[in-house]
């Protein structure tokens, strides 16, 4: 009977994970080539690197949405993964953000590909709810703030804090600190890490019944390209897990602030980072560069 009841038990686990994986793959949830990227002829060549672009939308509004890049080299042994400020000035006093919702995603990636220079091949958007189902079935996730503030009716201390679904979704979007969303962009980072570090650890190989609630929180709030498939996302999932600790690296995409005689602060990419973050992207020394921008604290 024991031998029946766990045979039972693996056979629920694999339904629940084809039907996960039959939401996530669903067309209603496929965004075409066409509504996800720009023109051909203004877009960076192809190589055998592996970029996907994804945004994390919050209720507030887009200064409160994450970006995201998360770069695979050729060599295949490291990933990146680059936290864009949505407030950086990008032209004409408009935001990154701003700029992001009128043009939707073909602007979006043409604004990415544009100021790091790689090509992305898959988009993904996810709905702050489904990442917050998604963090309690991972138990919670580990982040650190670098002061203590207030959000939403929720304490976050100075150090680690430990985030739930509900918490999550406040603690990437709050902007406690006047400084264009830097502080916010840096809770973003801390939050991607502590996502990224949870699904390497969180043993969903080897119990498919997480596996699957993992995949079903991602798939009843997520929008993607058409070959960003559960295939596709499996094997990078694959790649990511068996990297050590140190081949993994997230940060945010250099900025210099400045304030206004007005008092407000502006962000701007940084001028002198920027150049080198494309060579790097584009090269081999990628991950003594994203090492080094570890060390700095970006």
């Amino acid at each position: 009977m024991a031998k029946l009841t766990k045979m039972a038990s693996a056979l629920g686990s694999i339904m629940d994970l084809g039907s996960a994986r039959a939401e996530f793959d669903q067309p209603a949830r496929v965004v075409s080539d066409t509504e996800a990227y720009p023109p051909e002829e203004i877009r960076p060549p192809g190589t055998e690197t592996q970029s996907m672009l994804l945004r994390i939308t919050d209720s507030i509004g887009s200064q409160g949405d994450t970006f995201a890049v998360i770069h695979i080299p050729a060599t295949k042994d490291f990933a990146a993964a680059l936290v864009l400020n949505p407030s950086t000035q990008i032209e004409s006093g408009q935001t990154f953000a701003a700029i992001a919702d009128e043009g939707g995603w073909p602007v979006v990636v043409a604004m990415v590909e544009e100021f790091l220079g790689t090509r992305i091949d898959h988009v993904a958007e996810l709905e702050a709810a489904a990442l917050g189902a998604v963090v309690d079935e991972l138990g919670g996730l580990q982040v650190y703030s670098r002061a203590p503030f207030e959000a939403a009716g929720t304490q976050f201390a100075e150090g680690t804090n430990t985030l739930t679904g509900a918490t999550s979704a406040i603690f990437a979007s709050a902007d406690p600190i006047d400084d264009a969303g830097q502080t916010r962009t840096r809770n973003q980072r801390a939050l991607l890490r502590a996502l990224i570090q949870g699904l390497k650890t969180g043993g969903l190989a080897k119990n498919p019944n997480k596996a699957a609630a993992v995949l079903g929180g991602f798939a009843l709030g997520i929008r993607h390209d058409a070959k960003l498939t559960t295939i596709e996302l499996g094997k990078i999932a694959n790649f990511l897990r068996q990297l050590q600790t140190d081949d993994l690296a997230v940060v945010t995409v250099p900025t210099n602030s400045r304030r206004e005689a007005d008092g407000t602060v502006l962000v701007d990419f940084d001028p002198e980072a920027l150049p080198a973050l494309k060579n790097a992207l584009a090269g081999n020394d990628l991950p003594d560069f994203f090492r080094y921008l570890v060390s700095l604290g970006y």
